[in-house]
């Protein structure tokens, strides 16, 4: 009989044997040893000790936390998408290496991290005019917390025993859409119809994100079926064409996380748009008119022209999905049908971030406590 995953097992002469393989952290040499005892209990505790005091024998190497990074990053290669990576790089060698990179990993501390943390909070920004959002610093705390413990695991250092100080991060009431401006918006884009105003009303009635619009082909919408299909978005990610000089250039790639892949009803009034922009297409893409497709930038410039040419206040692009959320909601739609339409892992986010109650909505609600005595009656 053996504990699976353990290494530690019956014999036939009735004693119990724990293997153990020991790396040596100078040669890099990898051996098994066997431990013996009477019962599971015994050999079990013989092997812990051992395993205690092979790893109090092996030193800590001494690698800089620059270092340290770039393992991690080679270590997390497979999992992270290319945008991510990206983040990530941009905040290693932009903000960490630059001030505490040099720092051997095994005099790092809790302290001096959360001090590195302060201070960016408040003055990190690179042009100096202040310090780094709330969400920035937890992104920098999670790479270094992430980045630690795989030290610790690979012997470099020892785990923090203390946690790390993130600020809170303050919720903002993003601008949405009024319903006055929503519908003035719609009108124009019926009355002058155009490849942007199409993902414009995608964005409003569907909550697609601006890199899925611009990634949307024709042959992932199912008019017959009246069904939009999310397969792709457009990210932007380091270059590795050195001849050009750009650092990053944009790709089409599947979404972050599998929940963003998604099939998606086209309203009916949207189905004749769509319907006639398809007999007019000349690009595979949706909201192209040539053979590629429209970068988010080129399309978020777009759309902004078309705010000011129906006079309807500036918003960003991203605001037209949190409007789509927060009219879903006052029609009386359900959490998860939204958090599944909108793409999201779990429905907190949708809770959380996306859906914005009106002041309308909330005295439509708080009117309900005031006809409970009528019901009663």
């Amino acid at each position: 009989m053996s504990r699976r995953g353990e290494n530690i097992h019956k014999r036939k002469d009735g004693r119990w044997e724990a293997r153990i393989k020991i790396n040596n952290v100078k040669t890099g040499e990898k051996k098994y040893t066997s431990l013996y005892g009477r019962s599971y209990k015994e050999v079990k505790k013989k092997k812990a000790d051992f395993i205690k005091n092979v790893k109090s024998d092996n030193p800590i190497q001494q690698k800089k936390l620059s270092e340290i990074l770039n393992l991690w990053q080679e270590n997390n290669i497979i999992r992270q998408k290319d945008a991510t990576k990206l983040k990530y790089k941009f905040l290693i060698d932009q903000h960490i290496n630059p001030e505490i990179g040099s720092i051997l990993i095994s005099d790092l501390d809790t302290t001096a991290i959360n001090r590195f943390l302060y201070r960016k909070q408040q003055t990190g920004r690179l042009d100096h005019t202040g310090g780094l959002s709330p969400s920035s610093i937890k992104l920098i705390a999670c790479i270094l917390g992430s980045a630690v413990q795989f030290a610790a695991e690979q012997n470099y250092c020892k785990p923090f025993v203390c946690s790390l100080n993130i600020p809170p991060s303050s919720k903002k009431e993003l601008t949405i859409l009024d319903i006055e401006n929503q519908i003035k918006l719609e009108n124009y884009i019926m009355a002058y119809p155009t490849h942007t105003g199409a993902g414009i009303l995608l964005s409003l009635n569907t909550g697609l994100r601006i890199g899925e619009v611009c990634a949307l082909r024709w042959d992932e919408i199912d008019l017959h079926n009246k069904v939009i299909c999310i397969k792709h978005t457009v990210s932007r990610v380091p270059s590795t064409d050195k001849e050009s000089g750009a650092k990053t250039c944009l790709i089409i790639e599947e979404p972050k996380t599998s929940a963003s892949k998604r099939k998606i009803p086209i309203p009916s009034k949207l189905l004749p748009v769509l319907e006639e922009m398809h007999r007019q297409a000349l690009s595979d893409f949706v909201i192209s008119d040539k053979v590629g497709f429209v970068s988010p930038r080129t399309y978020e410039y777009r759309y902004h022209k078309i705010l000011k040419e129906c006079n309807v206040s500036k918003v960003n692009y991203h605001a037209l999905r949190h409007t789509f959320a927060t009219r879903c909601i006052e029609v009386g739609m359900d959490i998860k049908t939204l958090s599944e339409l909108m793409g999201h892992s779990n429905v907190n986010i949708t809770l959380n971030t996306y859906v914005h109650s009106s002041i309308d909505l909330k005295r439509t609600q708080i009117e309900k406590l005031s006809n409970l005595s009528d019901t009663i009656e």
